[in-house]
């Protein structure tokens, strides 16, 4: 085994079974990011290289990772469970931890170390915090989407509910996939039964308290990564969270037949104007957020700030294209900014900061919508929302590459014209 000073400046080949059993480690945790897998493979290779391993081939698959640094050597395997996501400051440890080891700047052992109490480290905040911030995020969420014809008052005990729902996954072990389509269903009767039958507002009612449960970022990054030319993980992630959509639906139609009988499915109603209580909506979110998924440290600003990039740019998208478009301009205007504020050193990466803003750009909200329509025999709605969500998937999708390659093109930029 080298010296950590020999692999520190990069210049010495590092032990070659723990680079393979780091690039194993952090393959499965930088896919448990949610980052688009063109992404991480290039992060990866990097790793190998700065290590002393240029020549490695990695491939990896959503729930596969295979690592060899030889040609002659036997290739390693690593499983990833796939259901697994990192809260956003694991997320922000371990893409650290790749930032570091990309570099050489430690070694590999050193790496190790660091991956394995980034995936240890407990929650900064406690179980009733986790609740209640579920409860006040659905509010937040609530006032985003707009309501038709509903109080706000049930987002808070709703969210709570899904919020209490979503503490068992750790102890029910692999039937935690269950989880979102009983809340999805228990949501649906209890709205069904607060609104008396109104379909329209029903469903708008339903929504929010689900919204962590919406595949948003995986379809967005199951599409990015077919425009990378991923075409099997990107089909397959995009299938994956078609089919989540399909199953809240039918969860959703389930509990609604169970306490009304909607003669032609929920309606959603029209989306509301944009008001003064859809901005209060976004910041009522980024806090809530902030504590749900137990944010770095000192992030609150710098998340709010993406999140309202976002929020702001997908408005100044819709003064110029069909609304269904709108989320590409907030997607191309939120990137640069989550890469410019990353910078500051108390703020976290920038794939950390822009995850939370897939809920705002709402792809899976309106697939769900449409889905539960065309289940609920209202297929006329029902696909015109659906379709609305398919159109605005690969939009926002086009919009993070923009941005992506706003932000690489000025690098090279700067690189070239340092004093400029």
């Amino acid at each position: 085994m080298v010296s950590a000073e020999g692999q520190r400046a990069g210049h010495a080949v590092a032990d070659a079974k723990e680079v393979e059993a780091l690039i194993l480690s952090l393959g499965v945790a930088l896919t448990m990011t949610g980052d688009a897998v063109s992404e991480i493979q290039g992060h990866l290779r990097a790793i190998a290289a700065a290590y002393g391993y240029g020549d490695a081939r990695i491939s990896l698959s959503p729930t596969l990772l295979i690592v060899t640094l030889h040609d002659d050597e036997v290739a390693a395997i690593r499983t990833i469970e796939s259901f697994r996501e990192l809260r956003l400051d694991q997320a922000s440890e371990v893409i650290g931890v790749a930032r570091s080891a990309e570099a050489a700047e430690i070694t590999s052992g050193e790496a190790l170390d660091k991956l394995d109490s980034a995936l240890e480290m407990p929650s900064r905040f406690g179980t009733a915090s986790f609740i209640a911030s579920h409860a006040v995020l659905t509010l937040g969420l609530g006032l985003v989407i707009g309501p038709a014809t509903i109080g706000i008052w049930p987002y808070l005990p709703l969210g709570a509910l899904v919020g209490a729902m979503k503490v068992w996954p750790a102890r029910l072990g692999s039937r935690r996939p269950l989880v979102p389509l009983v809340a999805a269903a228990l949501v649906s009767a209890i709205a069904f039964l607060i609104k008396g039958g109104n379909d329209a507002a029903s469903l708008r009612l339903i929504i929010p308290p689900l919204v962590t449960f919406l595949p948003g970022a995986l379809l967005t990054m199951a599409t990015v990564d077919l425009a990378m030319g991923e075409t099997i993980t990107g089909a397959s992630r995009f299938v994956a969270g078609l089919l989540q959509l399909v199953l809240l639906a039918i969860a959703i139609i389930v509990g609604a037949e169970i306490v009304s009988n909607p003669h032609n499915g929920p309606i959603a109603g029209a989306h509301a104007a944009t008001s003064w209580t859809a901005w209060l909506g976004v910041l009522i979110f980024g806090l809530a957020i902030y504590v749900h998924d137990s944010a770095p440290r000192r992030s609150l600003p710098w998340l709010l700030i993406v999140l309202f990039s976002a929020w702001i740019g997908q408005l100044i998208g819709r003064q110029f294209v069909d609304a269904t478009l709108s989320g590409f301009v907030g997607a191309a205007v939120m990137v640069p900014v989550a890469h410019l504020v990353q910078r500051i050193r108390t703020a976290p990466p920038a794939h950390v900061m822009f995850l939370p803003a897939f809920w705002l750009l709402v792809p899976g909200t309106f697939g769900l919508i449409g889905i539960t329509e065309i289940v609920g025999n209202n297929a006329q709605l029902g696909t015109q929302n659906l379709v609305a969500a398919l159109t605005s998937i690969p939009s926002i999708a086009l919009g993070v590459l923009v941005g992506t390659m706003t932000v690489r093109a000025v690098r090279v930029a700067r690189h070239r014209h340092p004093f400029s």
